[in-house]
């Protein structure tokens, strides 16, 4: 990026480069295509138009984020000398407390109790499905047909 603020040297160091982009664009078509040296003259104009005029867009959107980028940093430093004082951080205490002593009690054998059948099929996530209705005229229609497929000898 530039740093000078003059516009008007900016704008020339753009054209500058387009025009040699132009020459190159030129002389290229020249060597390596079949064209005539009107239609190289031709293409080697349209680069240096498109190369000035994309070259001098590029370099005021430089220009202009350099300038919102100044101008950002002169409001944070305003802001930072209009913010308070930070406060002073208070004193951490370190405190351990002491745990309290646990009573170990021992706890009575597990009795095993026998459970009910309706507690079983209250536990029971899956049900086993029902006949479905038709389900028996499907197995009996079902014959005893079976897909063969041919042998690959292709």
């Amino acid at each position: 990026m530039t740093t000078s603020t003059d516009k008007s040297a900016d704008t020339a160091r753009v054209w500058k480069r387009a025009a040699y982009g132009g020459l190159v664009v030129a002389g290229v078509i020249l060597v390596f295509g079949q064209t005539s040296f009107v239609t190289a003259v031709v293409a080697g104009l349209v680069a240096f138009a498109a190369g000035g005029y994309l070259g001098g867009r590029m370099t005021a959107a430089a220009q202009q984020a350099e300038a919102r980028g100044n101008l950002a940093e002169d409001i944070r430093a305003d802001v930072a000398q209009s913010a308070p004082a930070p406060m002073a951080e208070p004193e951490v205490v370190n405190v351990v407390a002491e745990p309290e002593p646990v009573e170990i009690v021992a706890e009575p054998e597990p009795v095993a109790t026998v459970a009910e059948p309706e507690a079983e099929e209250e536990m029971k996530l899956v049900q086993p499905s029902k006949v479905l209705p038709g389900e028996a005229e499907l197995a009996a229609r079902k014959g005893s047909w079976r897909y063969e497929g041919n042998s690959a000898t292709a």
